[in-house]
């Protein structure tokens, strides 16, 4: 395994893709990354694709799938029923600013729920009120 294909996000990437190893992830970014910003189909990506990629059978799936990945995240958009379009000229500087975000989310003070506390106070005090009624 290269040092490569140690990133954790390509490792994301790869995770439930059968038939796309770590470097297929990354030939496939690496092309997208160097696609304009005009519409492409799998077709157009996979012609520019090494052949030890697109030359396995049910690698065109799996890279569909990824697409849709891809574009779950924001990173690309369906620009029509076959087609995509990048919305960021690469994966990486589109994460940075992601990264930020969640580090901001991540760094944010905790809120301990009031309510949470309330709802202790109320059970405690009906199992004690069923005690002494019991008893």
């Amino acid at each position: 395994m290269s040092s490569r294909s140690k990133n954790a996000i390509v490792a994301l990437l790869t995770k439930s893709r059968r038939y796309l190893t770590d470097e297929d992830v990354l030939s496939v970014l690496h092309v997208i990354a160097h696609l304009k910003k005009e519409p492409f189909s799998l077709r157009d990506l996979k012609a520019m694709l090494p052949d030890s990629v697109v030359s396995r059978p049910r690698v065109a799936r799996s890279i569909t799938n990824l697409l849709n990945t891809l574009i779950a995240i924001g990173y690309l958009e369906r620009f029509s029923e076959r087609k995509y379009r990048k919305l960021y000229d690469n994966l990486s500087l589109y994460l940075i600013s992601q990264v930020m975000e969640l580090s901001s989310v991540e760094n944010a003070p905790l809120t301990v729920r009031a309510e949470e506390s309330v709802l202790k106070q109320l059970k405690r005090s009906r199992v004690e009120s069923n005690r002494e009624s019991g008893s």
